[in-house]
């Protein structure tokens, strides 16, 4: 069973109530009754298990069994990614979601192939919600954001994360040694390009405003792998 987010309003001391989309996915599709234990999670990042306690026509009412704590975090990840084609983008989001990103910046470099402004209301939306999903099913202690698209040059006046790297297959170093020559940082920004990378000028742009290139070593990634494979590695580094 994934966990369901329950705002500050909806919890009474020790019941809580659940309404609207869970309301409706949880009796039509999972079918619960009375009596069915859910996971919960809080505003403020705290778990808790409940029992069902009734099902209304607009809400389910639930008891607080016992209270879980905060899931550890390892550390703040914000990913800057740059949109790709088709549904690579969408998988992006969900993945690193279950990863542990905590935050997700589109980016529109000069090699962005998607048109950033169609229907961005709509694809915003339908971002949010594939977010949702992941955050439910892999027990994230938060609900991860994501911003609307970003033009490149505006990225380097708005991150105040204390590392700051950018992958680029072309870097002289290696992801590896750079982590192991590192302290370990409170947050780290990542740049991930489109499917036919950075242009040099953006490279060189990154670099003089403090972001470090890094390779991956032998392997050139796919745009879509890197964005899960990269913050992968630097939970599992410092974890």
């Amino acid at each position: 069973m994934p966990q369901f987010f329950i705002k500050a309003s909806d919890f009474d001391r020790d019941k809580a109530v659940i309404r609207d989309e869970d309301y409706h996915h949880l009796v039509n599709v999972r079918r619960v009754i009375t009596g069915d234990v859910l996971r919960l999670r809080s505003e403020d990042g705290k778990g808790y298990t409940a029992r069902i306690t009734g099902i209304g026509k607009s809400e389910i009412n639930l008891k607080i069994i016992s209270e879980t704590g905060l899931n550890p975090a390892i550390i703040n990840i914000s990913l800057y990614m740059a949109l790709i084609k088709g549904g690579n983008f969408e998988f992006v989001i969900q993945k690193a979601v279950e990863v542990g990103v905590n935050r997700i910046i589109p980016i529109i470099s000069s090699r962005t192939v998607p048109d950033p402004g169609k229907k961005i209301e709509e694809k915003h939306a339908r971002w949010n919600k594939i977010i949702d999903g992941a955050a439910k099913q892999c027990f994230r202690s938060n609900m991860p954001e994501i911003d609307y698209p970003l033009p490149f040059p505006d990225i380097f006046g708005r991150d105040e994360s204390a590392m700051k790297i950018i992958a680029h297959p072309g870097a002289l170093t290696e992801l590896h040694d750079y982590l192991s020559a590192s302290d370990k940082p409170e947050s780290v920004s990542i740049i991930i390009g489109p499917e036919g990378g950075f242009s040099d000028q953006e490279i060189h742009a990154a670099s003089g405003k403090g972001w470090m290139p890094v390779n991956f070593g032998a392997t050139h990634l796919r745009a879509e792998t890197a964005a899960v494979i990269l913050p992968s590695l630097l939970i599992y580094h410092w974890s």
